[in-house]
């Protein structure tokens, strides 16, 4: 008699979940019924984010489409707005409006992180984020858009606010992100001869001491001069009070106007997780013990649920002191989905479960081309070699060989003819030329 198949719900499609999903999928023995749920039908390799804001690779190669990699998966577009962990039922909002609710015999939750924020006036109106392909490429046609701008005013200030760059959180993302779009500026005010380069400006506004802490202190201080080297205008111990109608308030009181406030300044648990029903640590985070079951306080396992990737807070058994929990990276995630998709294998087969241990292989960060910082396994590089060793790794890692390869074949094209740095103001509101159209036939309605 054929076994009921044991139904498994991904909440989640980024990292974590699509590699869970993977691996699950390839299981022949036990019969499985996989769910993916997320509001978007593609996962986003982020870490090449800065390279699709600086022009260097297709938006379209980073955002892996989940269909054709989860063949043998139900996917749903849609968001999880409610879970029952005793019941074993989740509830998903669809992208239609409609709502269903889903049985799971395990579950793993996947939602990942969003943009970390305060309440700083004027941030919502001001500020663009820097966690989604979208993201990115509306800073890069905002930031080709402010040099146009910029040489078609007569008004000084209002070409200084166009020509004024801001950037807050200077985590090792912020800086690549930064130093592609300053090297996007550099190349694209080529096109303007009634622009002078040198008044540009680029300004890091950052909490901490230092920038790049990821990439180690002795690299931390090198990429520091590195930005400073090239002009940056880097704020340490420096916080963002307000920014209300473009006017930036530093805590240092200077105040300073422009129209581009770019945040990088970390992330947090998906806010969705106040809808459920799980156990949450200090900051947030799911808690789970390291063979990523969902954990209550006293210790005791929450039936059938796991949790991976950025929302969750996994202890690394393998640091020097403890109590440590590993970090939000993509390096975690893309490792944490299988393990936990391995040991719901495991337990539906009455066998013992993993558990997760990773040291860290190190960061490798882009400053832009041929520049850049790595500390891998303790070894460290600047400049071209951390450069090559943040493309080899990107390409190695990245999911699917369709998108290995169109990545690399990009990167290839860009070496011979060069970085495009065409403004596509049109694509922020693609209905515009539309709808003029629509003004000017009423208009002339109302002359007739």
């Amino acid at each position: 008699m054929p076994r009921t198949a044991q139904k498994v719900l991904i909440l989640g499609g980024g990292y974590a979940g699509l590699y869970a999903a993977r691996t699950l999928q390839r299981e022949r023995e036990l019969p499985l019924s996989i769910t993916v749920v997320d509001p978007n039908p593609y996962m986003t390799y982020q870490p090449l984010l800065p390279e699709v804001a600086g022009g260097h690779v297709d938006p379209v190669d980073v955002a892996v489409t989940l269909r054709p990699s989860l063949r043998r998966c139900r996917v749903i577009r849609g968001s999880v707005t409610g879970l029952d962990s005793a019941a074993k039922r989740a509830t998903v909002e669809v992208v239609d409006g409609s709502t269903v609710e889903l049985a799971y015999d395990e579950a793993i939750l996947a939602m990942g992180a969003v943009t970390r924020v305060f309440p700083t006036p004027g941030l919502e109106e001001l500020g663009i984020g820097f966690k989604t392909v979208e993201e990115a490429v509306y800073a890069h046609n905002h930031v080709l858009e402010q040099l146009s701008i910029a040489a078609n005013t007569q008004d000084e200030g209002e070409r200084r606010r166009a020509l004024t760059f801001f950037f807050v959180g200077g985590g090792y993302t912020g800086v690549e992100a930064l130093s592609e779009l300053s090297n996007l500026t550099r190349l694209a005010v080529k096109e303007y001869p009634q622009l002078d380069p040198a008044t540009i400006r680029w300004i890091l506004v950052e909490a901490l001491d230092r920038v790049a802490p990821e990439v180690g202190p002795e690299l931390s201080g090198w990429t520091l001069q590195h930005l400073r080297d090239r002009g940056v205008d880097v704020r340490l111990e420096t916080t963002v009070k307000s920014c209300e109608g473009g006017e930036v308030v530093l805590s240092t009181g200077e105040s300073i106007a422009t129209n581009t406030l770019i945040w990088t300044a970390g992330v947090q648990p998906n806010p969705v997780l106040d809808r459920l029903d799980v156990p949450r640590g200090p900051k947030g985070h799911v808690m789970a013990e390291a063979t990523l079951h969902v954990v209550r306080e006293d210790g005791t396992w929450v039936d059938g649920l796991w949790a991976v990737g950025d929302i969750a807070q996994v202890p690394d058994l393998t640091a020097e002191k403890q109590p440590a929990y590993y970090p939000p990276n993509a390096q975690n995630a893309m490792r944490q989905g299988p393990v936990a998709a391995r040991n719901i294998l495991a337990a539906l087969g009455g066998q013992a479960p993993e558990e997760y241990r990773h040291p860290s292989l190190g960061t490798v960060a882009s400053y832009g081309i041929a520049t850049g910082a790595a500390n891998i396994k303790g070894i460290q590089l600047k400049g071209l070699p951390a450069w090559l060793a943040h493309r080899g790794y990107h390409a190695l890692v990245l999911p699917t060989l369709r998108r290995k390869v169109r990545v690399v074949m990009g990167w290839i094209t860009e070496l011979l003819t060069g970085t495009d740095a065409t403004p596509l103001r049109a694509i922020q509101h693609p209905h515009a030329s539309f709808r003029a159209s629509f003004a000017a036939l009423k208009q002339k309605g109302e002359k007739g």
